[in-house]
């Protein structure tokens, strides 16, 4: 299928392959590297915010770890002796000494917190909190105590017993520890985190919303709604689109407080400079699409066009229209190929035109011939018969056969024209028949053909050889007598005459041998009569037209001479 079609489609489809093959490359290649740079984008903010998260959860545990560790004080146990209730200053002095090591605690600590210590059976309470009185409540340790780090009025607090076991049951323990610190030591870390690495993080929980850093904007409630309609696993991350822009979310929950360490990243940000180079590589191949369209164009009205103009003007050409001739506006080299066309085109036609007319000539000149070699044959036979019925002395013959013979050469030479009507044949051949009849008295003829046929056109000179040659080679050998019946008919395209005989006949040996020899070239060995007749039909009319032979049923021969209808007056 390929192969049939013609230069210009193969090129305008090879390029539009390679095209395609380009973009397609291109793109895949485009989609691979954004592809693998989303995946470092989400593994760096997921490694920023683990870093982050395992810093906070660093600081928490200090907090837990002290909290834990703070009732195996040895001044928390003194504190707890029974024999102070009667010195209260010694108490006093316990607490002081207690108190003193927890801000130490708190000045050494990265994050300062606020550490209270519960005395369920002294019921007193000892804090860091010095701008707050806290007394000790005892409805306050009637419920069990959180395991974990709870969220109340913008902070965290945390609880721990001893012993530990009677974290379910407070208001029977030795002593119960609170340690809380504030939001803003985690909205300092989100800031310094934000400055470190460009993100946005923030803290979220699904019940009490979300901590940002100082300068959260808009964007984190839009994520916040996502953050929520979704169900959240302990690690992960997620791709979501917020005023056309793109995002990618990650989140770490945090196994102390409960909440979910969250940062995000516009990926276009990132992505921008291979999206830029996306566009721009785009917009060259639009900026080449359109100049290949211009230049096929250009190519299919300079190229391609005088191309199919020439290839129809050589088809014409080939199926023997000689008058083609090809015009372009434009002057290049199609311009000087047209113009050599037509030249060669003309001089063709002008070649053809003589040769058609040479062999015009030629056919004229070998009718003029053939029909010469038929007048000295009858004028030999006439003169050979004026010359017997002289001896014999037979005058009306000689009478007969010189008008016959006036008449003859009256008929051949008042006209140039090659071409004779049926009626002026017949005439002729019934002068010559009368002669014949008047030589031969056994003999009789008959002419029947219908008016309608008799200004029909053959050429001159065509009956009286069928004629002559059924009366010396049928009639004459026979001394019976003798009958020559002539008939004609027609039809739209066709003539026919026939010349029948009663004569001697012929075998079908010697018939097909006369047939035989109308085709082939003369020589000395055959007669010309029939032999020129038929050429000269065969020439005019073409090769179905001429004569053929056939018995009749009384022994002799019947010669139609049939030629078309396209030659008339």
């Amino acid at each position: 299928m390929f192969a049939r079609l013609n230069v210009f489609t193969k090129i305008t489809l090879l390029f539009v392959a390679l095209l395609v093959l380009v973009l397609f490359l291109y793109t895949y290649s485009n989609r691979e590297s954004v592809r693998v740079i989303e995946h470092e984008i989400q593994n760096n903010t997921m490694n920023h915010l683990s870093t982050f998260a395992d810093s906070v959860e660093s600081n928490i545990y200090q907090l837990s770890l002290y909290g834990m560790s703070i009732g195996q004080d040895s001044s928390i146990q003194e504190y707890q002796r029974p024999d102070y209730t009667d010195v209260p200053y010694e108490r006093v002095k316990v607490g002081s000494a207690i108190l003193e090591k927890m801000n130490l605690y708190n000045a050494a600590s990265k994050w300062h917190s606020t550490i209270t210590l519960y005395f369920p059976r002294l019921q007193k309470v000892i804090s860091t909190d010095y701008y707050a009185y806290i007394p000790y409540a005892e409805d306050e340790f009637s419920k069990p105590l959180s395991k974990s780090w709870a969220y109340k009025h913008n902070q965290f607090e945390w609880y721990t017993t001893d012993p530990t076991t009677a974290i379910d049951t407070p208001g029977k323990s030795r002593l119960i520890t609170k340690i809380s610190f504030p939001v803003h030591h985690l909205i300092n870390m989100l800031d310094q985190n934000k400055l470190n690495n460009k993100g946005d993080p923030f803290m979220f929980h699904p019940e009490f919303g979300l901590i940002s850093n100082s300068s959260g904007n808009g964007t984190l409630t839009a994520i916040q709604s996502k953050l929520k309609e979704m169900s959240l696993q302990g690690k992960g991350g997620f791709t979501t689109t917020l005023d056309r822009t793109e995002y990618y979310v990650s989140y770490i929950e945090s196994g102390s407080l409960g909440w979910y360490y969250v940062d995000y990243v516009p990926m276009q940000q990132i992505l921008g400079p291979i999206t830029n180079s996306r566009n721009l590589f785009y917009a060259s191949i639009a900026v080449l699409i359109a100049m290949s369209v211009v230049v096929l164009y250009v190519l299919y009205r300079s190229v391609q066009l005088p191309l199919l103009q020439l290839v129809k003007g050589t088809n014409r050409l080939s199926t023997g229209d000689f008058s083609v001739r090809l015009h372009h506006s434009s002057r290049n080299e199609f311009s000087l190929l047209f113009a050599r066309f037509n030249i060669m085109a003309q001089r063709i036609q002008e070649l053809i035109e003589n040769v058609y007319e040479e062999q015009l000539r030629r056919r004229e000149a070998t009718l003029k011939q053939l029909q010469s070699q038929i007048n000295p044959h009858f004028l030999y036979n006439c003169l050979f018969y004026i010359k017997n019925m002289a001896r014999m002395k037979n005058e009306k013959a000689v009478v007969a056969m010189a008008l016959n013979l006036g008449e003859y050469y009256r008929y051949i030479t008042r006209s140039e024209n090659d071409q004779a009507t049926i009626k002026e044949e017949l005439n002729m051949v019934k002068n010559y028949l009368q002669i014949q009849a008047l030589r031969l008295e056994r003999m009789h003829f008959t002419i029947d053909v219908p008016d309608d046929m008799l200004h029909k056109t053959l050429p001159r000179l065509s009956l009286q050889p069928i004629v002559e040659n059924a009366i010396i080679h049928g009639i004459e050998p026979r001394t019976e007598d003798g009958h020559i019946n002539i008939t004609g008919y027609h039809t739209d395209e066709i003539c026919t005459i026939t010349v029948e005989d009663s004569g001697l006949g012929m075998t079908k040996n010697q018939m097909q041998e006369l047939v035989d020899n109308l085709n082939k070239p003369l020589d000395g060995n055959m007669g010309c009569g029939t032999w020129n007749v038929h050429q000269r039909l065969s020439f005019l009319y073409g090769e179905d037209a001429g004569l053929s032979y056939e018995h009749t049923p009384g022994g002799g021969v019947k010669v139609s001479i049939t030629w078309y209808n396209n030659i008339n007056e």
